[in-house]
């Protein structure tokens, strides 16, 4: 996966340790749903939004109310993982990136076809024409 992410073990592990000091603001060495509500509101994420708990559950493994640096690094793993899977699903040339065929039938597939969409990929790929999508790009929609 390092390889698809076009970074080393060392840049990854610097990159994961600077989301959570972007949660942790006040530097308390764990996350808790008021700090996630803040840092995703720092993403400009709608507080309206049920993340924050969601997060909270998901990460939580010991069910103190928190979640350490450990928890948190555990999910990104699991999570960066579940992602590659999928990218290396739509991925079906396997040459390590998505091609906008390939972008267009994983939609489709995945039942997501309407007129934006449409309009969209049409307008987007006009512009763009030898345009792909790395999985690093993709890890980042996320």
């Amino acid at each position: 996966m390092l390889l698809a992410l076009r970074e080393t073990k060392e840049e990854r592990d610097v990159r994961i340790r600077s989301l959570f000091s972007f949660f942790d603001a006040a530097n308390l060495g764990y996350l808790d749903c008021a700090q996630i509500e803040a840092g995703l509101s720092g993403l400009q994420i709608p507080a309206g939004y049920k993340y924050a708990k969601e997060l909270l559950e998901v990460c939580d493994a010991n069910r103190d109310g928190r979640v350490d640096y450990q928890e948190f690094r555990r999910y990104m793993d699991d999570k960066e993982m579940e992602l590659y899977r999928i990218f290396q699903a739509i991925d079906v040339e396997h040459n390590g990136c998505i091609l906008p065929e390939e972008l267009w039938d994983a939609l489709v597939k995945a039942g997501i076809y309407f007129h934006f969409l449409t309009s969209f990929y049409l307008g987007f790929f006009e512009l763009f024409p030898n345009w792909v999508f790395y999985f690093v790009d993709f890890l980042f929609l996320y």
